[in-house]
């Protein structure tokens, strides 16, 4: 006599194990090979130009010029920062603290003479952040303390790349005077920060 009574199916089991694995690896992965972006030490309304020219995000040190011709310099690494001060010191025979080298590590960039460094990164981040920074001088009788951090940037960094960020309306005589700096350092390849622009924006489109 054959039984009426029916096997059920068996709920098919799915081990989500080595997919949560496989998920929190590529979280970690993009955690430690994503480079973030930090804020801007100032802002600059850019140019337009239809250059499509993608920068790199590593090895990069960009001078900003604000719509008054000052100066800033914003390097990339914050290891390379570090470095980077640390070959000031050296250079210029000063002793930052430990806070101090922190300090220039967390900071985006900067835009004040030498002289008022220490005053700077001795401040807490809100501080500085209200602190008037007067740009970096470009030249100061024989001095140039611009041409001297972008010389000590490419000695700390072999594979230093720089960029020109500018304020759309910057007269053009402070640009110059910051290609000029680079070129007498020898500094002849260097690239020019704008904004995308369409073919057709000067049609009125």
């Amino acid at each position: 006599m054959r039984s009426s009574a029916l096997s059920r199916p068996k709920t098919p089991q799915i081990d989500m194990t080595p997919m949560v694995d496989m998920a929190f690896l590529l979280v970690t992965f993009f955690l430690l090979a994503t480079t973030f972006k930090t804020g801007e030490i100032v802002w600059v309304q850019m140019p337009r130009s239809v250059a499509g020219l993608n920068l790199p995000m590593t090895d990069l040190l960009t001078v900003f010029v604000d719509k008054d011709g000052r100066a800033y310099l914003s390097l990339t690494s914050p290891p390379a920062r570090r470095a980077w001060l640390q070959r000031h010191a050296q250079v210029n025979q000063v002793q930052y603290t430990e806070e101090e080298y922190r300090a220039f590590e967390m900071m985006s960039g900067f835009g004040v003479p030498s002289t008022q460094l220490r005053e700077l990164l001795q401040k807490s981040p809100e501080e500085r952040k209200r602190f008037v920074q007067t740009g970096i001088p470009a030249k100061v009788g024989d001095k140039n303390e611009l041409a001297d951090w972008i010389i000590l940037a490419r000695a700390t960094i072999p594979r230093l790349r720089i960029a020109i960020k500018a304020d759309a309306t910057t007269p053009y005589k402070k640009v110059e005077d910051v290609i000029k700096t680079l070129t007498d350092i020898n500094v002849l390849r260097f690239t020019l920060i704008t904004q995308p622009k369409k073919l057709d924006d000067d049609a009125g489109y």
